[in-house]
C-alpha cells in the first residue's frame, strides 16, 4: 500500500526509487537461483500448482494478511504500540534469517556437497551475517540506509516466494492480492491501520520516502511477480515485468495525488503480469 501524510502529493520519478532498487535486487538474486535448479521450498499449505490448490492457497494467504492487519490495528487502538514494534522487529529478523538461509544453502548446494560438516556452519554464519546487515540497515538511522535494508529484505523474501510457488499459484495469488488490497485499503484493516499510525511508527513494516509511505508487503509482491517471470519465462520476461511494475507504480502514485490513501498493488501487479505475458508471447513461449 502507498500513502501520503499530506493530501497534496505530487508524484515525481524519484518516488520510484524504492521500487527500482527492489527490482534491481530481485534481478540480482533471482537470476543465479534460476540457473542452479535448487529444489523448491514448500511454502503453501495445499500442495500442487493447479487452479484448485492455487485458489485454496490464495484464500489462506489473504486471510492471514487480513487477520494480521486486524490484530495489529486492534493492539494499536489499545495503546500497545511498543509491543507491536517489538513484534514487527522480531518477525523481520526471523524472516530475514529464514530466507537468507534458504538462499545461501540453495546457492552453495549447486557448487559443493552440503552433506559435509564444513559447509553447514558456513551457510549458518553467512545467513546470520545477512540477517545482521539487514537488521542494522532497516532499524538504523538514515533514510538511505533504511531504504537499502527494506528493499533487500523485500527482494529476498519475494525471490523466495516467487521461486517456491508455481506460476499458476503466483497468478491466482496476484488476482487475490489485487482484490484484497483494494478492499483492505478503502474499507478494511489496512486503511484503518494506516490512519492509526504515523510515518516511522513501524520501521520495517512501512518505509517512508519523502512524502510517500510504502508497505514492505508491496515490495515483496513486486519481487514475487518479477521472480516468477524470471524463473518460468526467462530474463527478457523479467525486464518486461519490471517495466510493467514501474509503470503501474507510477500510475498508483498519480492516483495517490487525488486520494489520502491508495492501494499500491493493483496497477503494479496487473501491469507487471501484462508485461510478463507480452514478453513471453514475443518469445513464442
Amino acid at each position: 500500500m502507498a500513502e501520503s501524510e499530506s493530501k497534496v502529493f505530487k508524484p515525481r520519478p524519484q518516488h520510484l526509487l524504492p521500487v527500482i532498487l527492489g527490482l534491481l535486487a530481485t534481478g540480482a538474486l533471482a537470476y543465479p537461483i534460476s540457473l542452479v535448479g535448487a529444489p523448491q521450498a514448500q511454502v503453501t499449505p495445499f500442495v500442487g500448482d493447479t487452479v484448485t490448490s492455487a485458489s485454496l492457497n490464495a484464500v489462506v494467504f489473504v486471510f492471514a494478511l487480513g487477520a494480521s492487519a486486524t490484530v495489529m490495528f486492534l493492539l494499536i487502538r489499545r495503546g500497545r504500540m511498543r509491543f507491536i514494534r517489538r513484534l514487527v522487529k522480531g518477525a523481520l529478523v526471523l524472516v530475514s534469517f529464514a530466507v537468507a538461509f534458504w538462499y545461501s544453502t540453495s546457492i552453495l548446494a549447486s557448487a559443493v556437497d552440503l552433506s559435509t560438516n564444513f559447509w553447514t556452519p558456513v551457510s549458518l554464519l553467512l545467513s546470520l551475517g545477512i540477517t545482521a546487515a539487514i537488521g542494522l540497515t532497516i532499524f538504523g538511522k538514515g533514510q538511505i540506509r533504511r531504504l537499502l535494508g527494506v528493499t533487500a529484505l523485500g527482494a529476498l523474501t519475494g525471490v523466495f516466494l516467487g521461486y517456491s510457488i508455481g506460476p499458476v499459484t503466483a497468478l491466482v495469488l496476484v488476482g487475490a492480492l489485487v482484490v484484497y488490497d483494494i478492499v483492505a485499503v478503502f474499507r478494511g484493516p489496512v486503511g484503518a491501520l494506516a490512519k492509526a499510525v504515523e510515518a516511522g511508527d513501524l520501521p520495517g513494516a512501512m518505509y517512508t520516502y519523502g512524502e510517500l509511505t510504502i508497505g514492505m508487503g508491496d515490495l515483496v509482491f513486486y519481487s514475487l511477480v518479477a521472480t516468477t517471470a524470471m524463473v518460468f519465462f526467462g530474463l527478457f520476461s523479467f525486464f518486461g515485468t519490471a517495466v510493467g511494475i514501474l509503470a503501474g507504480s507510477y500510475l498508483g502514485f498519480r492516483a495517490l495525488s487525488k486520494y489520502e490513501m491508495f492501494p499500491g498493488l493493483p496497477f503494479s501487479l496487473l501491469l507487471g503480469v501484462a508485461g510478463m505475458f507480452l514478453t513471453a508471447a514475443l518469445q513464442g513461449l
